[in-house]
């Protein structure tokens, strides 16, 4: 050591010297000084007016500033007295400004310090500046808030000059009692770290106005009793209140703050890996080294105090990257060295490989020039790395792969070491579960998830010339089919020979993959060897496209908000039928024959889909992009019941928005526009108020019918082989009541069904008839909403209407009168409507308002229902003509029993009544009566056709 350095180490047990903590003052005022005019060597005549006039603003309120809020806000920084440049900036602001200087000013602001990179080897002019601006803590929750708004229109106004400036507003009171202000987003670490915060704070900090840390007056070798030593000062007053701020000490660090620490660097890392890097693995050995060993804060402290001040020496990277030198260098993890080499000089970022830009090399490059020259790199090394803003995909991608494996082994270790010594982390849970939640979006493997290759690595990864080939395409075989990516290839017949830069067995995956990653556009040269696959360059082309003027890259941030939830879909993109033709499959099939049969999805005489796959690209609220191809069985509706699936999973929360693109040769835009429909039709017909509506969804497709419905919390889909399939299910019972809808094409054959569907109500039974010369067509829809079509003949209008009537009337009666639980309750109602047709051939419903009541000869049913067996028994006149007495013949025995007993036949019979007993109910309450409902009118019509085919045979017809 030199003689003329003077070595302060007082204890202070002898009393304290204030001329020694004047001298331990303006050494660490020096260092601050200087660091500060590197800083503003490194920075433009703009941006260094910004950080000279920033106290200032702080320190006054003035309409005319940058920041202003009003009069009241806080202002007033402790000792601040402005200097000739601060005020020539304030006049570009306002010519009519004045500062007036008042021995009563307010300190409402303690001080204002930078920190971070701001000033050390690792700046430069394009680097963010992180600002502590340490308020009075006795100010109130509305003083608070216009100084943090003042402080957000500061940092907008610096910003929109270009220099990206984060301002924290501190409480160095809460600090000191580790309670945490600032919620954890892409600035602020939040409860991942305290002591680390601060431990970096002390040894970046550059003071730029204020009160300076009391920690600067405590000795290395006393930081244990950093408490006493500081209350010793201030309680005998050897250092004035007001002259310094207590942010407590950092000498040592919590074991349990390095787990969340680890977390937060992963997350960190996803931006700047090299950084990242840096600082996870500080993190692993102070985990191995403290507290015998002295944090970088102590040792930055105790060159101070040694005299030490070369400035150079006192660089906070430079003092991280030896630590971690040393530290790998005793275990000989020589691989571990050269990525934290390599992560160090790329994070300084001076190119060394080429000549100083400026006149002369600033003092950044000649210190990392000192730095470097023991790595013993070859020349290569330096113009590979300063290159490494042309860095292609699969450069990239093996730094991505070393970068992340270095994140997660010092991760690993940390958590190993944790549970090793029984160490709980201490970032909080909910913070925890922030943490845990991006680093899933980023880092979490699952099918179809789009992989994420750039973590701010290089700023630009297209690429000019791609290829992509079939497997099928290359001359040496390969066992699984699947797609190469190649990029930069001499002829097509190269590819053999080169190592793809990606495979995937699906092209909407390599598609995606290559535009999410920014490495394909519009302009990208495309080669494409199809192979044996039925994909057309011109396709592949058509599907960049539509995701350029889809959705825009890169995605946006995620916001801080967003992780709190569950992620949440936020867009959809369907592509129809990719890499292949329908219309070809048909022709060769020879089945493109003339129809009236023109929709796509039930198409030509042959009822064929033409949506053979669906390709389906989603992107949600954490920023996760997925791709996914459905290919095999009925791909639309597979695709339906997942995207009505996730809108009720976000209901009320988040909306999804639907694109749908085909480009197949033949008939694209009308297939897209259909299913573009379809979904759209669905999702309004099922959700509405934000809920979900019971309906039951009918479309017919590929000579297939299908209904959709909302069943115990899941879409779900039925398929029906033929039309009285489908109509045996609309017949079944409901639990509550569940309107049917038809899609606009489906059933185009039933016009008396779609010509009442949209009068059903709930709790009503609804007649609908349409009379044919002798013939009644009857649609009956319970009050579920269930259907039934009948069909009667021979019958007066209004005799069919009063029979009908007295039947569900009855029914309805005997219901009530059975069960207790329905004492009280409002009965549903019984509604007959006339069906007619208007001039220009459609229907016309109207109501049917009064029924008149007909004498009828009452017959009776008793329907018993054993498993799948159904008994029917008839009565008359109390006399039984059971089924199992008389089989088929019971209506005629029925009748001629009347003869006998002289009963005019003038008076008409008819079912009044159907009475049915079940062995047991699968059914609830709700849906047992809906089922019966619909059995009772199918066995009125059963009888009453057996009556009047028994009336016919008996009078000889």
């Amino acid at each position: 050591m030199s003689p003329y350095k003077t070595k302060l180490a007082p204890d202070y047990r002898d009393g304290v010297d204030r001329k020694l903590l004047k001298t331990i003052k303006n050494r660490f005022l020096q260092v601050n000084a200087e660091r500060f005019e590197r800083c503003n060597k490194g920075l433009s005549a703009k941006h260094k007016d910004i950080l000279q006039v920033l106290p200032l603003l702080y320190h006054i309120n003035h309409p005319l500033m940058p920041g202003y809020v009003s009069q009241d806000s806080p202002l007033g920084v402790s000792a601040y007295q402005p200097d000739k440049t601060a005020l020539s900036i304030a006049k570009s602001f306002s010519q009519t400004f004045k500062f007036k200087s008042s021995s009563r000013q307010n300190e409402q602001i303690h001080a204002i310090y930078m920190m971070g990179s701001t000033g050390t080897l690792a700046h430069s002019e394009s680097s963010d500046v992180d600002l502590w601006l340490c308020a009075d803590p006795a100010l109130s929750n509305d003083e608070l808030a216009q100084l943090a708004e003042k402080a957000r229109k500061i940092d907008d106004w610096a910003n929109g000059l270009g220099l990206e400036l984060h301002t924290f507003l501190m409480n160095a009171e809460r600090f000191k009692q580790g309670k945490v202000d600032n919620q954890m987003d892409k600035e602020s670490s939040g409860s991942a770290q305290h002591y680390l915060l601060l431990d970096e704070f002390y040894r970046t900090a550059i003071l730029l106005a204020g009160r300076y840390p009391v920690w600067w007056l405590i000795p290395p070798d006393l930081e244990d009793d950093y408490e006493a030593k500081v209350e010793l000062l201030l309680g005998k007053r050897f250092v004035k209140q007001k002259e310094v701020i207590d942010f407590g000490t950092a000498a040592n660090i919590p074991k349990s703050e390095l787990i969340g620490a680890g977390l937060w660097q992963l997350y960190k890392g996803l931006d700047s890996p090299y950084k990242s890097v840096l600082k996870i693995l500080l993190a692993e050995v102070y985990a191995q080294e403290l507290p015998e060993s002295e944090t970088l804060s102590q040792m930055f402290k105790r060159a101070v105090y040694d005299d030490e001040l070369a400035i150079e020496n006192l660089d906070p990277y430079l003092l991280v990257y030896q630590r971690l030198e040393a530290y790998l260098s005793n275990r000989r993890e020589h691989k571990r060295l050269e990525i934290v080499q390599k992560s160090f000089y790329l994070k300084v970022a001076k190119k060394l490989s080429r000549p100083p830009t400026g006149r002369a090399a600033s003092w950044q490059r000649k210190l990392l020039e000192k730095t470097v020259r023991s790595w013993g790199w070859p020349e290569s090394k330096f113009r590979y790395l300063d290159a490494r803003a042309t860095w292609k995909v699969d450069e990239v991608l093996t730094e991505r792969q070393a970068l992340v494996a270095e994140l997660s082994y010092c991760y690993r270790f940390l958590s190993q070491y944790s549970r090793t010594h029984g160490i709980r982390s201490s970032i909080t849970a909910e913070d925890l579960n922030l943490l845990g939640r991006k680093l899933y979006a980023n880092f979490q493997k699952k099918a179809g998830k789009i992989e994420r290759v750039n973590p701010g690595i290089v700023s630009n990864l297209w690429e000019e010339n791609l290829a992509i080939h079939h497997t099928s395409s290359s001359i040496i075989p390969s066992e699984h089919a699947g797609w190469l990516l190649y990029r930069n290839l001499g002829t097509d017949t190269d590819a053999s020979f080169e190592v793809p830069l990606k495979k995937s067995s699906s092209m909407i995956e390599l598609i995606a993959w290559l535009y999410f990653n920014g490495i394909i556009s519009n302009s990208t040269r495309l080669s494409f060897i199809p192979g044996n696959t039925e994909y057309r360059l011109q396709e592949l082309q058509n599907m960049i496209r539509a995701l350029q003027q889809t959705v825009e890259v890169p995605l946006p941030p995620v916001k801080q908000a967003s992780y709190i939830d569950a992620a949440k879909v936020t867009r959809v993109l369907l592509f129809i039928n990719s890499g292949v033709d329908p219309m070809e499959a048909l022709a060769e099939k020879g089945m493109q024959r003339l129809s009236d049969r023109t929709d796509v999805l039930d198409y030509s005489t042959d009822r064929v889909s033409l949506v053979r796959t669906i390709d389906q690209i989603s992107i949600n609220t954490w920023n996760e992009v997925s791709a996914y191809r459905y290919e095999v069985g009925d791909t639309l509706m597979q695709t339906l019941q997942s995207f009505l699936q996730v809108s009720h999973e976000q209901l009320g929360v988040s909306d999804c928005q639907l694109s749908v693109f085909c480009f197949c040769p033949q008939r694209a835009s009308i297939i897209a526009k259909r299913v573009e429909g379809i979904f759209s039709e669905m999702h309004a017909a099922f959700f509405k108020d934000s809920e979900v509506r019971p309906v039951r969804y009918v479309l017919d497709m590929a000579g297939r019918h299908y209904i959709v419905q909302f069943v115990d919390d899941q879409f779900r889909y039925f398929s029906y082989a033929s039309e009285s399939e489908l109509y045996k299910a609309l017949m079944q019972s409901q639990r509550c009541f569940s309107p049917i809808i038809f899609d606009d094409l489906a059933q185009q054959g039933e016009t008396l069904v779609r010509a009442v569907l949209p009068y059903n109500l709930p709790d009503m039974i609804q007649v609908f008839f349409y009379q044919h010369h002798e013939m009644f067509q009857l649609v009956v829809l319970d009050e579920h909403g269930s259907l039934l079509r009948l069909v009667m003949q021979g019958r007066d209008e209004m005799l069919l209407l009063s029979m009908l009537g007295e039947c569900l009337y009855r029914m309805l009666e005997a219901r009530q009168l059975s069960d207790m639980r329905l004492l009280g309750e409002r009965m549903p109602g019984v509604t007959f409507n006339k069906i007619s047709r208007s001039g220009d051939g459609s229907f016309r419903v109207r109501a049917v308002k009064d029924v008149p009541h007909y004498s009828v000869n009452e017959v009776q049913l008793h329907v018993t229902n054993e498993g799948y067996e159904s008994n029917c028994d008839v009565m008359f006149q109390g006399v039984e003509f059971s089924h199992a007495q008389y089989g088929d013949q019971q209506y005629d025995a029925l009748l001629h029993y009347a003869r006998q007993q002289g009963v005019s036949d003038r008076v008409p019979f008819a079912v009044s009544e159907v009475v049915i007993t079940d062995g047991s109910s699968q059914f609830s309450i709700n849906s047992q009566y809906s089922a019966k409902t619909m059995e009772t009118l199918r066995w009125f019509s059963k009888a009453d056709r057996a009556l009047y085919v028994a009336s016919q045979k008996l009078k000889g017809v």
